[in-house]
């Protein structure tokens, strides 16, 4: 590892400034959030930037804070921890709570922040399937203005996000939920605290009447990014949701899923553990819309 200069910005626009500065020298400048993930990749080299910016030292970065409108709004630099402790989460999207404690142990969760999760575009993370069910969006800021784009489409391949350089992301929107929704996330690894084999998320809304009025699916762990199973919509939605349809959707996210062969099983179990557990997720969440 080699030495680096280290910056502490006191505003935002400071921060954009200091970006715009030094991302274009030899050896690129980088965002210190809660540091999980950038410790790793300095510690093996795989970065080498000249400078850290660290975002801590720049107020209201961490807040949760929740509109009945508009819904919730979660600063990037909120601790996965804190995140899981929320009220606002816990009674609202509890899916989120359940998918942070399925990141490692209680120290790693004390030390590292949602936004750092996101941004890593890590395939295996476990925010990201839940918040791509939510159909949550992030917003970016830079010196040249703001941008709001829904999560999914900062995953672009392997560890790498549309982000350019000197943007930051500051703020994850979710939509307010709706009555009647049920949720699940369901993981499948090793042991209880390894790296997802197989992560499932999904969110189905019923109306009154039992016909689904809002649906969302996403995948972890069996692509190069995470998964938004976008035509769950076109297969549910106004529809009454039984056994058929779970299969019909299982099916499609087997099909849109792109897993590798490595240690913990080959492409065809992975596509296999896809659909047994999206079918499980869906009537998990069917059975919640239905407050059993």
């Amino acid at each position: 590892m080699r030495d680096f200069g280290y910056l502490e910005p006191q505003t935002l626009q400071e921060a954009c400034e200091l970006l715009d500065k030094h991302c274009g020298e030899d050896g690129e400048a980088k965002i210190l959030a809660g540091g999980v993930s950038l410790a790793v990749l300095l510690k093996n080299n795989l970065v080498a930037p000249r400078y850290l910016i660290n975002l801590k030292t720049v107020p209201n970065l961490d807040n949760i804070e929740y509109n009945s409108g508009s819904g919730a709004r979660i600063g990037a630099l909120a601790k996965e921890q804190s995140v899981i402790d929320s009220p606002i989460i816990r009674e609202r999207y509890p899916i989120l709570a359940e998918a942070g404690l399925k990141i490692g142990y209680l120290a790693i969760r004390n030390q590292g922040t949602i936004g750092g999760n996101i941004c890593h575009a890590d395939p295996t993370a476990d925010f990201p399937p839940a918040l791509i069910a939510l159909k949550a969006r992030l917003k970016i800021i830079s010196s040249k203005g703001e941008r709001t784009i829904p999560i999914e489409k900062l995953f672009v391949d392997y560890i790498e996000s549309s982000l350019e350089p000197t943007e930051i992301l500051t703020e994850i929107e979710i939509p307010a939920p709706v009555p009647r929704t049920g949720w699940s996330f369901l993981e499948l690894n090793k042991t209880s605290n390894s790296s997802a084999i197989v992560s499932v998320a999904t969110i189905i809304s019923l109306d009154k009447g039992g016909r689904c009025q809002q649906a969302g699916l996403a995948l972890g762990s069996v692509g190069l990014t995470p998964i938004n199973v976008s035509k769950i919509g076109e297969i549910v939605m106004g529809k009454e949701v039984g056994s058929n349809l779970i299969e019909e959707v299982a099916l499609e996210a087997q099909n849109v899923c792109d897993p590798i062969f490595d240690v913990y099983g080959s492409s065809e179990y992975k596509r296999e553990m896809v659909r047994v557990m999206t079918v499980r997720a869906l009537n998990q969440a069917l059975t919640r819309c239905n407050g059993k």
